[in-house]
């Protein structure tokens, strides 16, 4: 049995027989091999069709992704495919005891606490910064699936070892020289990956901002921290209903997905969202591949406590 394991959840994730061998070593490699034994409190089968199409069943927790052949975009985009739709798809069956943040996240203090790098709809740039911070101490948790769940009011980050990072193509040769894949995994990577499954207490929010320059801080306190924060917590959800919102997707329109009804969306959005706004949240100035060290640099100061 393959499970993607997240927090108390476990999705088991099934590939048709007939798929290439290319698909089911990239959902060994995204999986965990578990006894029969092991509990599944989700399932996804993964199979051929007519057409390109994802069905979620809230209320049997069951999802059927079905991949049209000779899919545009080839296999690094298959890929990116299957992830979003698993990750995405888990994040809305289920109660509302874990959320989805768009971002990335590394471990500081030694791997007592996390940094989140989220998407705040303010520019590019969340992988990159966050490599380039646990480049400079810190270990790797997760990349732009960053689970979260609350636990005693403090929002926690879940690890995710087995999961890949996504790298932009203008940041490759800066960060991971001689990188080729669009998708890296944690062991091809500069900094290691957490080796521990448990949630990492969240002590710093960080936006990435190209309206600053590059390596500027400026506290996002509320309203305006709100704002951001509904745009990471927000942002994979509406995605997943309507495809056309993402720039990279398996999917032509939202009538390739069905879903059902998630009757806890909302109140649960809610929620994370005053959890999370008790964190502190900065935004950071970040530009062109070449003013990274400056944007890294700064935070990195930052998480250290100075100015």
């Amino acid at each position: 049995m393959s499970l993607l394991t997240i927090g108390n959840r476990s999705l088991e994730l099934r590939v048709a027989k007939s798929a290439p061998p290319s698909l089911r070593h990239f959902v060994t490699r995204i999986t965990r091999a578990e006894r029969p034994t092991g509990q599944a409190t989700q399932s996804m089968h993964v199979c051929g069709g007519d057409r390109t199409r994802l069905i979620v069943d809230t209320c049997k927790n069951e999802v059927l992704l079905e991949l049209a052949a000779n899919l545009p975009g080839g296999q690094a985009t298959l890929e990116i495919g299957i992830l979003q739709a698993a990750a995405r798809s888990m994040a809305v069956m289920g109660n509302d005891d874990l959320a989805l943040l768009h971002g990335s996240a590394i471990t500081t203090d030694e791997g007592k606490s996390a940094v989140a790098v989220l998407d705040g709809g303010r520019g590019q740039g969340k992988t990159s910064l966050a490599l380039g911070l646990a480049a400079r101490g810190g270990s790797l948790l997760v990349d732009e699936f960053a689970f979260t769940v609350v636990r005693h009011d403090q929002p926690c980050i879940v690890p995710m070892p087995t999961m890949p990072w996504h790298l932009r193509a203008d940041m490759a040769a800066l960060l991971v020289p001689g990188a080729a894949e669009r998708l890296l995994y944690p062991v091809d990577l500069p900094a290691g990956a957490l080796a521990e499954h448990r949630p990492v207490p969240l002590s710093l929010i960080v936006i990435p901002d190209h309206g600053l320059p590059a390596g500027e801080l400026r506290e996002a306190p509320a309203p305006a921290g709100r704002d951001l924060l509904r745009a990471a917590v927000t942002d994979h959800e509406a995605k997943l209903r309507n495809p056309r919102l993402d720039h990279v997707s398996i999917f032509d329109s939202p009538d390739d997905v069905s879903i059902g009804r998630n009757l806890c969306g909302a109140s649960r959005d809610e929620k994370m969202i005053e959890a999370l706004s008790a964190v502190p949240i900065v935004r950071a100035g970040i530009g062109k591949p070449h003013d990274l060290p400056a944007s890294v640099m700064a935070v990195s100061r930052r998480i250290a406590g100075g100015t």
